[in-house]
């Protein structure tokens, strides 16, 4: 026998839910209040980000620390080094990379690596969406890389952290994507400003790396945070420049040739950086085995490198400044510079989690150095010291790997405060990245994303297109027909078809050419009677664009606009026809994702906020909502086979969120699904609908 619920208890549910709707939409009216406040909420919550971001970058600094002195001892890191014992060079590196590694693929894969081409990733294809989770999982793996030795830099983690911040805040607040990229450059900027007491480069770096935007309304919130950022690492650690310049004079406009030589070089350098790191990425990700012996082999080699040159591992400050100062041999120093590239590329393709950014500092410094010295050597009375060179060369480096050389020289210049070295800087970085980006197809962290597949200039939009396939969107059930047909015969089958292109195979079901409907309207057009000896190969198109499996999709429709075709065939590679794409599939999919991307994942993100907010409604397109909405009262317990939302609410239901052990589940409804208490839901309808069924909950 069937069980009816308690009707009191259904009653007292309803009460409850009708309270805490009333509290939520306090709550919300509340936050929609500050936030029509627009400027003044954007400058307050770049402040908020800025200092949080500050103290964040603090703490990363000083989980580091902590690490290498449980691991190593206090002092000097690469005397610690020394003096350990060799199980201890060969084991800390190797544990503590298998640690990393685990940690960071059962936690949040997207911790892996640099950092920074996440977040570029995050705000070019997920409107600046990033896990809070990833600031907790990155600073742990990070700090404990660096601290027990692999060749990383802080500054990619502490960008990444700073934006997952970012994102979160955006998140809360329910802001839109542009202001939500925004909020993730804003984090990005103070991170970098507060590592490096670079409030400037910090600022330029966002708004020219992340997210690409330099208007007003972005870059403003952006150098706001970046100088709170800047406030707060300079009220821990005072205002000193991250590294002592050396004593720097042109000696001799002369010199500026030099210095050119020193741009190829640092060129060179880059690229080859660049292709050993895709290629230890590359040799690990082939290698067949798991994810914690990877990074057993990656730091027991790592450790082995140590015996050698210990200078290698870790950020590599000490050898910098050692460099800077003119006391490092420049051979020694050009030692260091392969074996920085090795270490580096070693560490992260084997699953260490750190930046790229102080090892191209680190090996800027050793190739200007080595120049410099060997400069100094032939032509005393004409060059700067090999310190000077050093110095050059490392924001030479990080315009080579990154292409943007404005960073580059602000962010040397607010390091060392040294103005006099400026004209060098320019023309050293620019030639590095023109040498750079005439030798590769992007910079280090685009390079990344596009091995993915993603095309970090072209937008949410293309990234979105080309997330369709060929494949999966191809109709297989094509008109054929032979060559040899009668035109009678090829007539007869288009009174029967729907089809308004046919395609001419060959015995072996090659594709050799295509007839349309036009085409055979307008040869008849020009007959008064229809020729019996006519067949399909004599009017046939023969001259036509045909893809495969593996264009990407903006290209399919590219050719489509470019040809004004409606459809196009797709073959395999012995030119066999395996079926055809349609513009209207296109065009139909890319809608539906572009809305998902847009409006649905936005609100299904916001989802989890269900005791912040009451509800959240977004226009999809002119005249359509799409809302969230927490349950209404008198959908509890109810079934949608029962409830008959669409016939009478005109509304649908895209998605439920199901709270299950704690963890939210996402769920397409059926006509089954009972509707609980804390179920969440997902509508979309036309403006009047979607605001009356928010009205009822």
């Amino acid at each position: 026998m069937r069980e009816f619920p308690d009707r009191n208890k259904i009653k007292r549910l309803r009460q409850y839910l009708d309270w805490r709707n009333a509290v939520y939409s306090f709550i919300q009216r509340t936050l929609q209040r500050i936030k029509s406040f627009d400027q003044l909420f954007v400058i307050i919550i770049a402040v908020v980000i800025g200092v949080v971001s500050g103290y964040g970058a603090a703490g990363f600094r000083f989980l580091i620390e902590s690490f290498r002195t449980t691991f190593w001892s206090e002092g000097s890191f690469v005397d610690a080094i020394r003096s350990a014992p060799i199980y201890v060079k060969i084991t800390i590196p190797a544990i503590s990379g298998v640690i990393v590694a685990l940690f960071v693929k059962h936690f949040a894969p997207e911790a892996k690596g640099h950092g920074v081409p996440e977040v570029m990733d995050a705000v070019a294809t997920k409107n600046g969406f990033i896990r809070m989770r990833v600031v907790l999982v990155k600073a742990f793996a990070s700090a404990l890389s660096i601290g027990s030795g692999a060749a990383v830099g802080r500054e990619g983690p502490i960008v990444q952290i700073g934006s997952a911040f970012g994102s979160s805040v955006g998140q809360f607040f329910q802001v839109s994507t542009r202001r939500m990229k925004t909020f993730v450059g804003c984090g990005a900027a103070a991170g970098i400003a507060a590592t490096f007491n670079a409030p400037i480069a910090g600022a330029i770096f966002a708004s020219e790396v992340i997210i690409g935007d330099f208007s007003v309304t972005a870059i403003g919130p952006i150098i706001i945070s970046s100088v709170f950022g800047t406030v707060i690492s300079r009220s821990i650690y005072g205002n000193f420049p991250a590294f002592i310049p050396p004593v720097y004079i042109l000696h001799s406009p002369f010199e500026i040739v030099f210095y050119i030589i020193l741009g190829i070089a640092t060129g060179l350098a880059g690229w080859l950086f660049v292709k050993s790191l895709y290629f230890s990425e590359d040799l690990f990700d082939k290698l067949k085995l798991s994810t914690g012996i990877k990074a057993l082999i990656g730091g027991t080699i790592l450790g082995f490198l140590a015996l050698f040159i210990p200078e290698t591992l870790g950020v590599g400050y000490e050898s910098m400044d050692s460099v800077l100062a003119g006391n490092m041999p420049y051979i020694l120093a050009g030692v260091l510079l392969f074996g920085k590239i090795f270490a580096t590329s070693l560490s992260l393709g084997s699953g260490a989690s750190g930046g790229i950014f102080a090892p191209s500092l680190f090996m800027g410094s050793m190739l200007g150095g080595t120049l410099g010295g060997i400069f100094h050597t032939f032509y005393p009375e004409l060059t700067a010291s090999s310190g000077a060179y050093a110095l050059v060369g490392m924001a030479a480096m990080v315009a080579a790997t990154t292409h943007a050389p404005i960073t580059a020289i602000l962010i040397i210049f607010e390091m060392t405060s040294e103005y006099t070295v400026i004209l060098p800087l320019m023309v050293t970085s620019i030639v590095a990245t023109v040498i750079t980006t005439r030798m590769l197809d992007g910079n280090i962290y685009t390079i990344k994303l596009k091995r993915r597949g993603v095309e970090i200039h072209g937008g949410t939009a293309i990234n979105i297109l080309d997330q369709l396939r060929v494949d999966k969107i191809k109709q297989q059930l094509v008109e054929i027909i032979h060559g040899d047909a009668t035109l009678e015969e090829l007539l007869e089958k288009m009174s029967t078809s729907s089809q308004f292109i046919y395609y001419i195979c060959d015995d072996d079901k090659k594709l050799i050419g295509i007839i349309t409907q036009g085409m055979v309207r307008r040869f008849l057009n020009r007959l008064e009677n229809i020729p019996v000896e006519t067949k399909v190969k004599d009017i046939h198109n023969t001259h036509f664009p045909k893809i495969n499996d593996h264009v990407p999709i903006h290209e399919v429709l590219r050719i489509m606009l470019d040809s004004d075709m409606l459809a196009i065939p797709v073959v395999d590679d012995q030119g066999a026809l395996t079926g055809q794409v349609l513009r209207r599939d296109i065009l139909r999919e890319y809608q539906e994702m572009l809305i998902q991307s847009q409006s649905a994942g936005h609100l299904a993100s916001s989802m989890k906020y269900v005791h912040k907010y009451y509800h959240e409604k977004s226009e999809v397109i002119p005249g359509f909502l799409m809302a969230r909405i927490n349950t209404p009262s008198e959908f509890v317990l109810q079934s949608f086979k029962i409830l008959k939302i669409r016939s009478r609410y005109h509304v649908d239901v895209l998605l439920i969120r199901k709270s299950d052990n704690g963890r939210f589940v996402d769920i397409m409804p059926t006509p089954s699904t009972i509707i609980e208490l804390e179920d969440q839901l997902l509508i979309f309808g036309k403006r009047k609908d979607v605001e009356a069924i928010c009205d009822l909950s």
